[in-house]
């Protein structure tokens, strides 16, 4: 049994109907995390899919407020907060930036029901996160850092586990010289790339603040990643062959391990 894994419970971007928003629940043992949330309901299934529990969810991280990363936030909370109402559930803790905490403060009780936005600020509980403050999570280490996103206030990490072992996550933003220091030396670069080099002129990502497979390369070789680990994609060119064709594009440009998982797919640490 895999005892250090990552879940890709989705891989999309925003606008992908053949796949889930990106998201994934990273685990070790009996400590896990869950990364962003996808935009809807979909989630539960999921989860439900993955064969992970919703009430084993005690830890969710949320890099920023777009829709495609947050909204399913409110599913997990109106189901899983309905089991820790009735001690069905363990607490609730979600690491997410202000500006993200103040939403779904402001959202849950349009929403959710009294008896699960009464367990705000105690068995569901808010932790603003800012690059002063490293989050401790059973034998974890988990570093945020501001990701001077030109959008919105946005957050990548880089969790560390117990054996020193390492995951660098860069949300859905492009990596900046700016990050390098946060972003060095690491085993997995979990990175978002839009679309194929050669599909730039179609889509392109840089207007909307993402990258292609190349930038994602780029990125990993300059900062030295072990392993390149692609997410956040389109689904109308390369659907059915996106694992080929990332992998073939990025080889061209990065000669490390090179990941394309698809929805539900479990990378083993």
């Amino acid at each position: 049994m895999v005892s250090k894994k990552i879940t890709f419970l989705g891989t999309g971007a925003a606008d992908a109907t053949k796949y889930y928003h990106s998201c994934f629940y990273i685990q070790d043992e009996n400590i896990g995390l869950l990364v962003d949330a996808g935009g809807g309901n979909g989630i539960l299934s999921q989860l439900e899919k993955a064969d992970i529990p919703l009430e084993n969810i005690r830890h969710l991280f949320v890099t920023h407020k777009h829709i495609d990363h947050l909204f399913g936030v409110f599913w997990i909370l109106r189901f899983l907060g309905a089991k820790i109402a009735k001690e069905k559930a363990e607490d609730l803790t979600i690491y997410a930036p202000q500006s993200v905490i103040k939403i779904i403060r402001d959202i849950a009780p349009i929403f959710l029901k009294d008896k699960v936005t009464k367990l705000f600020d105690g068995k569901i509980s808010f932790h603003p996160i800012d690059e002063e403050n490293e989050i401790t999570i059973g034998s974890w280490t988990i570093k945020p850092f501001d990701l001077r996103s030109e959008k919105e206030e946005q957050y990548g990490f880089r969790l560390r586990f117990n054996d020193g072992k390492n995951i660098v996550c860069l949300g859905d933003e492009p990596y900046k010289e700016s990050l390098l220091e946060s972003c060095k030396d690491t085993d997995y670069l979990i990175h978002n790339a839009f679309c194929l080099e050669r599909d730039s002129e179609r889509f392109k990502p840089h207007d909307m603040h993402h990258s292609s497979v190349k930038d994602a390369c780029e990125a990993a070789s300059v900062t030295n990643a072990k392993n390149l680990i692609l997410i956040h994609t389109e689904d109308k060119a390369t659907f059915g062959t996106r694992k080929t064709a990332y992998t073939e594009e990025a080889a061209t440009y990065y000669k490390g391990t090179v990941i394309v998982p698809d929805d539900l797919e479990v990378v083993a640490l």
